[in-house]
């Protein structure tokens, strides 16, 4: 594509239609323009630190998982009333 698909303040969405036909930035949908109004500078930044976070909450999930299988694997009853299984 090679012209802007900028759509504007949209009020009828039936009709949506480019309202901008300037050039593109190379390798955009957009031109220099409207480029920051849809994609907010810095979001890309915080996009990354959230997926930091996730992966380390998900190690620690994943180091929770596996300490609950190797108690109920001793016998524990982890989530139960009593301390140990019935054997």
């Amino acid at each position: 594509m090679t012209t802007c698909t900028y759509i504007g303040a949209v009020e009828d969405y039936s009709v949506l239609k480019p309202t901008c036909c300037n050039p593109t930035v190379p390798g955009r949908s957009y031109c220099a323009d409207h480029l920051f109004v849809v994609y907010k500078q810095g979001t890309a930044v915080n996009r990354r630190k959230d997926k930091r976070i996730a992966e380390q909450v998900w190690n620690i999930q994943d180091a929770f998982n596996e300490a609950i299988a190797e108690l109920e694997a001793e016998g524990f009853d982890c989530y139960g009333d009593s301390e140990r299984l019935e054997a």
